[in-house]
């Protein structure tokens, strides 16, 4: 089987005479007649335009109140995808017509790749069915790239929705793996600026990330410290390049090339869920798949030259001969709104699915002090940051009970309990395992630490390196491959196709990725997690990096040698150990991942180390059933930023964290070097203290407990640009409570004063309670209403309306 190296574009041209021309018409494909097809036509001086309505097929279309669909009855492809609501929107490349439905890459026994297009088969076949409450499209193909390889899509339309439900079914007759599947290929347009209605792009990336306008290659953002996981997996250099997202600096740049799709990024990879929508005002486009068991795919944006691609991969794990079917479907609809109106959809769903279980009220493995918001403080005890070197130890944290007297001080200062993260404690150097004992200081002394933290109520983070196994750490010279192969560390390393070891590089380190179908590999995860939870710690932080396993193409791993449902179950699998082992030498300790943990782990944490930009996605879709905390690279660059900051976060739903350097003294972010300026310490404590008992006071039933809405609209607030675009000084959302209470919670991060005028919803006469820097008046209003908020400079306020 030929490999397909180098073939980075998708665009098939059906192997059928009469769709062989370029088409641009939006409802079928043109036909160019040949002379022998004139002569079919009894040798009339036919025009083109009748010629190819005479032999061209209409193409099928199912139309409802919110959407137009076109499939193109010769390629099968989509022709045409409208939002209909109020004025019709095409949401989709001018060409669609020409993408092919779906892609399957195929891998036979020698690791070569061969990928074919649903365009490419031999005979296609569209037909429409009409039944009571829906309709059904229903294409087949046959002799997909000359391969003996069959399908069957079908679409589910029905009539009271503005969703379809689609679902594919392969046909394997070749003795090949199925690597993965592109199913639907959706590719949506470029902004026209000219215009003016720019668009917006809404993906799962970490906490969520919201990308806009939708143009190519217009920012570059110099940001060299990570890659995407598949940049980083194929040794990327951290080279500058041009990025279409100005939100997500760590994923969405990848263009489409072959080796992107051999990657799945859920669950765990950064993908947190299984959404993606486009939109401008006039119409969006909702994706999404209704999988509540978790199986490997590939969901990101990728750049196309005339477009952006909204990425969606599939991963059977089968070897033909035999039969493979989506054991879910894909949810394409359209919307009216901006991206809350998609997520709503997308939690109507998910609510019901088992994954979310127990809300937070009711959990009984989340501890008190979650709830009753902590504030978190990161002291590294080795270095300044992950990539200075060389790296030193810092005598005001190492050993880590010389941190004590400073976090005395702070807690007295915010008069709440802490959560102290203990950085950089490995012996060999910031974020090495599974080499990383004993910690810096010695056993005895980090003991000493988590015995008397935990005595003064507070609940101390160690934090682990995920799945990666370190080989070499520049910081301090630390060469990891002696302890690798003395310890079997090929055993336990996820291998490429070629059987190379995935390799995670970095400018300061170097590591391996384990694969949770070896032995070796969930050990070596398990024995780190065990030892640092002998350490006593409160929380322990394994699953760094985004919780999931990492694909792996090995034959001798006792796993199919291609992504699929095995690696779901390992992570599974090693979750439950992981926990397992951590509470039987630590009973009542809590596990915590990097970024929100993918929606089907939900049960499987109690904390998490947020990764929340400007789009809180995540809080609005769980945050009753689990909180997390603010954490790091905040854009904190100056005081401003830093109290914007923790006004995000708040607002969100987040705990508050923050980064110490010498001398016990807050920084403005983690991962900058101690010779800039620091923050004006009196006022950031003062503005953490207020926010914080706000969050656990006032407006605990919300924040801590609440389910987040759609915001109500607030105005009339300055808006500044600290690098991660236009934001409000003023913060805000919209929460209920449990029992229906609405609240609506502002925070003025600014140095002046503020008039926020905020627009009440509903209808009757309700009771309003403004509650303004814990000065609070009730008055009873008519809404919808309108009113404005008098905000002094770094002041809290809680609207509630019930």
């Amino acid at each position: 089987m030929p490999g397909s190296k180098g073939l980075s574009r998708r665009r098939f041209l059906s192997g059928v005479a009469s769709t062989a021309a370029t088409s641009c018409l939006p409802l079928t494909g043109a036909a160019i007649l040949t002379a022998d097809a004139t002569a079919a036509l009894g040798g009339q001086n036919t025009n083109v335009r009748e010629s190819r309505e005479s032999v061209t097929p209409a193409p099928v279309i199912v139309a409802n109140s919110g959407y137009r669909l076109l499939i193109d009855s010769v390629r099968g492809s989509i022709a045409s995808f409208q939002s209909t609501y109020g004025v019709n929107r095409e949401l989709l490349i001018r060409d669609h017509v020409r993408l092919p439905l779906f892609n399957v890459e195929f891998m036979n026994d020698r690791s070569e790749f061969k990928l074919v297009a649903s365009s490419e088969a031999k005979k296609i076949t569209v037909r429409k069915d009409d039944h009571d409450k829906d309709q059904t499209v229903t294409i087949e193909y046959k002799e997909i790239g000359d391969l003996n390889v069959d399908a069957i899509v079908t679409i589910r339309c029905p009539a009271n929705e503005s969703l379809t439900y689609w679902n594919l079914e392969l046909n394997n007759g070749t003795k090949s793996w199925i690597g993965h599947v592109q199913f639907p290929v959706i590719e949506v347009p470029f902004d026209n600026v000219m215009e003016g209605d720019l668009s917006h792009i809404l993906s799962s990336s970490l906490d969520g990330s919201l990308a806009g306008p939708v143009e190519p290659a217009v920012y570059q953002r110099p940001i060299w410290t990570r890659h995407t996981p598949l940049e980083r997996q194929w040794g990327g250099t951290g080279n500058i390049t041009p990025e279409l997202w100005l939100e997500d600096i760590w994923a969405g740049r990848q263009r489409n090339t072959p080796d992107i799709w051999r990657y799945p990024n859920y669950p765990g990879q950064w993908a947190s869920t299984q959404l993606m929508a486009y939109y401008n005002s006039a119409g969006g486009l909702y994706l999404a798949r209704d999988d509540a068991t978790g199986l490997p795919k590939f969901i990101d944006r990728v750049m196309e030259d005339d477009g952006v691609t909204l990425g969606l991969a599939h991963y059977p794990g089968t070897r033909g001969p035999g039969a493979t079917k989506l054991p879910y479907n894909v949810v394409l609809g359209t919307f009216h709104g901006d991206w809350y109106a998609a997520a709503e959809i997308y939690r109507d769903w998910a609510h019901k699915q088992p994954f979310c279980g127990r809300k937070l009220a009711d959990r009984k493995d989340c501890p008190r002090w979650i709830t009753d918001s902590a504030v978190g403080f990161a002291f590294p005890m080795r270095g300044q940051a992950d990539w200075d070197g060389p790296s030193k130890e810092n005598p005001e944290y190492t050993p880590a009970t010389n941190a004590l007297p400073y976090l005395e001080k702070l807690a007295h200062e915010l008069e709440s309990p802490l959560m102290p993260f203990v950085y950089n404690w490995e012996r060999p150097g910031p974020w090495v395992q599974p080499d990383a004992f004993p910690p810096l200081g010695g056993e005895a002394a980090m003991r000493e630490f988590m015995t008397q933290t935990k005595e003064k109520g507070w609940s101390p983070f160690l934090y682990g390196d995920s799945l990666c196994w370190v080989t070499w750490q520049g910081n301090t010279g630390y060469d990891g491959m002696p302890y690798f192969r003395s310890h079997g560390g090929d055993t336990a390393v996820a291998r490429r196709p070629d059987g190379t070891f995935v390799e995670d590089v970095w400018p300061w380190r170097k590591n391996y990725w384990v694969c949770v179908g070896t032995e070796k590999g969930r050990q070596m995860i398990l024995d780190m997690t065990r030892n640092m939870a002998e350490l006593g710690p409160s929380v322990v932080q394994q699953l760094d990096q985004g919780p999931g396993p990492v694909a792996c193409y090995a034959t001798d791993h006792g796993h199919p040698p291609v992504p699929g449902p095995w690696m779901t179950e390992g992570f599974r699998k090693l979750l439950k150990a992981d926990a397992e082992i951590a509470r039987s030498v630590n009973p009542g300790v809590a596990m915590a991942c990097e970024g929100a943990p993918p929606e089907i782990y939900l049960q499987d944490f109690q904390i998490w180390d947020g990764r929340m930009r400007t789009t809180p996605l995540y809080s609005f879709l769980y945050h009753e059933y689990l909180n997390g905390h603010e954490g790091f690279f905040g854009n904190r660059v100056n005081d401003e930023a830093l109290r914007l900051s923790v006004g995000r976060a708040i607002v969100s739903g987040y705990m508050l964290n923050f980064t110490l350097r010498d001398k016990g003294l807050i920084e403005y972010d983690w991962d900058q070097a101690w010779a800039r300026a620091i923050p004006d310490q009196a006022a950031i404590l003062d503005w953490a203290k207020r926010t914080n008992h706000f969050r656990a006071g006032i407006a605990r039933d919300f924040l801590v407990y609440g389910r987040m809405l759609r915001p109500w609209t607030v105005g009339n607030v300055t808006l500044r640009d600290f690098g991660w675009g236009k934001e409000p000084l003023v913060q805000s959302a919209t929460w209920q409570a449990a029992d229906g209470r609405i609240g609506v919670v502002l925070a003025n991060c600014a140095d002046l004063g503020e008039s926020p005028r905020v627009e009440l919803r509903g209808q009757g006469n309700k009771t309003l309670t403004l509650n303004i820097d814990g000065q609070q008046v009730e008055r009873t209003v008519q809404l919808p209403s309108v009113i404005d908020v008098d905000m002094q400079p770094r002041s809290l306020t809680l609207i509630e309306v019930k």
